[in-house]
């Protein structure tokens, strides 16, 4: 072999070496202090402790400190080492690390998967907020991580610890008056907004459906049309309910979360309750209400407001009239009315993808 490609090789054996997986340290004690963050006292006492726990319950708690993370975070390398170390039992998986690295001033409660619904997320989050900072803070790594492991043991066997500390969490995490006042004030402006628009558009779309029977009465509006121009007017009452009911149910919604758990309103449990809500009683709800109820405001005020006589138009609709109430149907005596849209074709150009976009 000759000297070049000797060199070759023994590059590529150290560049893969230095740049293959981290290695990450194998663990022998249940306490290990690499960065010198405990007493030799203080180590022997937390290594008592815990192994202690361990022989009582299997669950084993791990306590690692490191000088420095390197270029991981310390998400992985709490991941890393708990796993290239397999904590916990294999059955159970109830294993859990506290890694701390001194000189990146971080640290992490890494939880095994079978303690996950016990040393919730939450209750982890709070440990590390509430035991562990105050005192790292201080510099007393020893009485952090000590009150840590002390909570973690209590969560683990102490069911009824563990509903005092979601009631903690739960407390501290409720919010204040002023914050509700807030919230409240800036979704009722919401919703308002939403519920006045669809109101808006509910009352112009209704009061075309009324101009549509009165022009059908009185022979402004032909037989023949009616259907047509009726079905336009409600699509606009129809887009309009979303923005009515929508806003108004999200707000049940949400005030049902505020109410007595026992009485928590759940808006589809509410639909699925509702038996009336069937194919036939809301066809006899919109007979009623945009067929029936049209026709009689329209003969209650035909004779309040200008007497018209009751006629009726087969084919011809009255250009004046269509103008004025149905503009966007067009005013053509046409029964489908001929200038109610109109068509665009381009010329025949395209887009090579250019153009701008911006923010603020």
């Amino acid at each position: 072999m000759s000297k070049l490609k000797l060199i070759i090789l023994l590059f590529f054996v150290w560049f893969q070496q230095t740049n293959g997986q981290e290695d990450f340290p194998i663990l022998t004690e249940i306490v290990t202090d690499n960065a010198h963050l405990f007493s030799e006292s203080e180590t022997l006492e937390l290594r008592g402790k815990l192994k202690a726990y361990e022989t009582e319950t299997t669950h084993q708690i791990v306590v690692l400190t490191i000088n420095s993370l390197g270029n991981n975070t310390v998400e992985n390398y709490a991941y890393q080492v708990f796993n290239r170390n397999k904590l916990g039992q294999k059955e159970a998986d109830n294993g859990l690390l506290i890694l701390v690295s001194k000189n990146d001033r971080k640290f992490r409660i890494e939880v095994g998967r079978g303690l996950e619904p016990i040393v919730t997320d939450a209750f982890a989050s709070r440990i590390i907020r509430k035991t562990m900072t105050p005192e790292f803070k201080k510099g007393d790594f020893f009485k952090g991580v000590n009150l840590a492991t002390s909570e973690i043991v209590k969560l683990i066997d102490d069911p009824k610890y563990r509903d005092e500390f979601a009631n903690l969490i739960e407390e501290e995490n409720e919010v204040p008056l002023w914050g509700k006042i807030l919230i409240g004030g800036a979704l009722t402006l919401f919703f308002s907004i939403f519920i006045g628009a669809g109101g808006f558009t509910f009352y112009a779309g209704y009061k075309k459906v009324l101009n549509v029977f009165r022009g059908l009465i009185t022979g402004k509006v032909s037989v023949v049309s009616f259907p047509f121009i009726l079905i336009s007017s409600l699509f606009l009452v129809l887009f309009s309910l979303p923005f009515i009911v929508l806003p108004l149910f999200f707000a049940v919604m949400i005030i049902s979360t505020q109410v007595d758990e026992n009485d928590v309103i759940d808006p589809f449990d509410l639909l699925e309750e509702a038996s009336f809500l069937n194919s036939s009683n809301i066809i006899i709800f919109v007979v009623l209400v945009f067929i029936i109820l049209p026709l009689i405001i329209v003969f209650s005020t035909r004779s309040s407001i200008k007497y018209e006589p009751l006629k009726f138009s087969l084919l011809k609709n009255d250009k004046k009239y269509m103008s004025k109430n149905f503009s966007s149907s067009g005013s053509s005596s046409s029964y489908i009315g001929s200038s109610s849209s109109s068509s665009f074709s381009g010329g025949g150009g395209s887009s090579g993808g250019g153009g701008a976009s911006g923010s603020w």
